[in-house]
């Protein structure tokens, strides 16, 4: 599985949910509400027969909210969060028509979080992904 080309599918899911800012890993200033797709820590080989499948049991997606301690933003990251809708980070992963491998929203954590000195209201997608053993 090529990191590289599921990152940028990944990207592509979060990029149909409009107004949700998709900025590339490592860029020094984001533009709320933004969404970052960093690279996992961890990537199982050969998950069935021979180079089959391989798999990352948790890959985060992270989506910036400004005004972490506002009502506002309480209300805004709570959309993001959401089973399904318009702004709905899971169901813009459900809907993708992915080609690289198959991914999964499993979970979703919450935090007031720090990037590029600025502090942001932060939800943390978790995802399940399994692609082709290359």
């Amino acid at each position: 599985m090529n990191l590289d080309a599921v990152a940028e599918e990944l990207r592509a899911a979060l990029g149909t949910i409009e107004g949700l800012n998709v900025a590339d890993w490592g860029v020094q200033r984001v533009h709320p509400p933004a969404a970052l797709v960093p690279l996992p820590e961890a990537i199982t080989f050969d998950a069935t027969y021979g180079r089959g499948s391989d798999r990352i049991e948790d890959w985060p997606v992270l989506v910036l909210v400004a005004r972490p301690t506002s009502p506002e933003a309480r209300r805004e990251i709570a959309e993001y969060a959401d089973g399904s809708g318009p702004k709905s980070v899971k169901a813009a992963f459900e809907a993708y028509v992915f080609t690289t491998c198959s991914a999964r929203v499993t979970s979703a954590d919450f935090d007031v979080v720090s990037y590029a000195g600025n502090e942001y209201l932060a939800a943390m997608f978790h995802l399940d992904i399994t692609g082709q053993g290359a």
